[in-house]
Parts: structure tokens; sequence; C-alpha cells
């Protein structure tokens, strides 16, 4: 894969990142976690909930600049995601979101070598850990690329 004009992206090598459970792109500051209605269908089905009383539960919708408003995951008063528990992590794990589970493959982390050492000041799992191969990683950032996130208005 080739980024624009011809040069290989900074991880065409591969990069190493294994989750070290630290939370810190689960809680304690402010997010959003928005969702595809794939995302949406196996969390209420996780939950055994109908679509609609698990937006009721467990989403707000995020405004946006053109008025329109994209439905995310709620958090807590304390900025923890509505699913995690102290001391046993994401309760929805197997039901994650495609941006949970492409964390950090995302457009932003990977538009270059600082964003990525940027973003591993903050998470400790950044850097070390299993070699993920520029093949993986760019199926990845296409997955969180390709999620179309609930809209409305």
């Amino acid at each position: 894969m080739s980024a624009a004009g011809g040069t290989e992206p900074f991880y065409s090598g591969g990069l190493r990142f294994s989750c070290r459970r630290c939370s810190h792109c689960c809680k304690d500051k402010p997010g959003v976690v928005y969702l595809s209605q794939e995302d949406l269908g196996r969390l209420a089905s996780w939950a055994e909930l109908s679509e609609e009383q698990f937006r009721l539960a467990y989403c707000r919708w995020i405004e946006q600049e053109d008025g329109s408003f994209l439905l995310s995951l709620r958090e807590l008063s304390n900025y923890d995601c509505v699913f995690w528990k102290d001391g046993g992590g994401c309760e929805a794990y197997e039901a994650r979101p495609v941006q949970c589970r492409t964390y950090p493959f995302w457009t932003g982390v990977l538009a270059g070598q600082d964003a990525w050492e940027r973003e591993g000041r903050e998470c400790p799992g950044i850097g070390s850990g299993e070699l993920h191969g520029a093949e993986d990683i760019a199926a990845a950032l296409a997955a969180y690329q390709a999620r179309a996130v609930i809209r409305k208005g």
C-alpha cells in the first residue's frame, strides 16, 4: 500500500502494539465512541435489548458542525465509557464497536510517525508487544474508515 506521492506509509515495516489494559482509551477523559448500525446490532444483541432500548439506555447523540447528530456510546460523569467496570475492564468486550476494535490503528493516529509517537505518550501499549504487519494495519484502518456511523438530521 502506498501513500500519496508513491511513498510507503511510515508503518510499512509494521508497528508494535499490545493492549496493556491501562484504560487510556476507555476512561478518565472525555471522548466519543461512534456507532455504526452493525455496532448497534451487535451491542443490542449482547445486552439482550432491542436496538431502541439499547439506544435509550446506553447511547447519546453528538451534535456536529453541520447540525446533524451522530450516535455514540454514553460516558459517565467521570468520563468513563458506560461499559467500563473498574477491576473488570470492558463489560461488552466481545461485542465492542469497530472503533474500539481497531484502536490504535485510526486515521489520526496513523497520520505519521509524530502522531503515532504522540499517541504512544498516552498509551503504554504503543511501541511494545506484538508486531502488526502493514497489511493488518491497513485492514484495521480500512475497517475504521469504512464504518458508517449512525446519523440523524
